[in-house]
């Protein structure tokens, strides 16, 4: 894979981006990725430039989450976020529910946090149901530390569980996000039904 060429970005330019369906992901280039199933729920994830997309499939339900800088692609999402904002709730008629909340600290106090998710990265691929990505941007101007993305998603006991970490090194900042999502049982149970269907076919 060619390296990708470092553009030196902002945490405060990003931006979140929840869409009801797939998204059109053609022209974003992709550094990581990978997928994760279970109770009837299919997770797939990546990393693409210093930021992330995370699709999520129950039945007939299908949900998209895009953290980037990237300019928006097409279609109108559901929610917006942007740094500063207070946490993204919405709730469907089915009993549905998506929660995420996101916040940028410093890169010194938060490397703690950072090793304890760099860990559920590292071990993610043990488990079918959890999906782990780690990548590592090239030092910018021979800097010492790089940029990185970290992305770890898990299918739960009700829907999927997300944190992920985005670091911006020339602010020495770092986005910290978590995505809680509770799916509705009638759109698990039926997508179980159609992969039972579909092996016994």
């Amino acid at each position: 894979m060619t390296e990708p060429r470092f553009h030196d970005r902002s945490a405060h330019a990003l931006r979140l981006r929840v869409y009801d369906g797939p998204v059109d992901r053609s022209g974003l280039p992709t550094f990581a990725r990978g997928r994760a199933r279970g109770r009837g729920v299919c997770v797939k994830a990546a990393v693409i430039g210093s930021s992330h997309w995370m699709e999520v499939r129950s039945g007939h339900t299908r949900l998209t989450e895009m953290l980037a800088c990237h300019p928006a692609p097409a279609g109108r999402p559901a929610a917006v976020w942007r740094p500063g904002d207070s946490a993204v709730e919405q709730c469907s008629r089915n009993g549905g529910r998506y929660r995420f909340e996101a916040r940028i600290a410093p890169w010194e106090r938060i490397r703690a946090e950072m090793a304890r998710l760099r860990e559920l990265v590292a071990v993610a691929s043990l488990a079918p149901q959890e999906v782990g990505l780690a990548y590592e941007f090239p030092c910018p101007h021979g800097g010492l530390q790089r940029a990185e993305t970290l992305v770890w998603a898990a299918v739960t006991e009700d829907g999927v569980s997300a944190r992920t970490a985005h670091s911006y090194p020339s602010e020495g900042l770092v986005v910290l996000s978590a995505t809680d999502i509770r799916l509705a049982a009638v759109s698990r149970d039926r997508l179980e039904r159609d992969l039972v269907a579909s092996l016994g076919a």
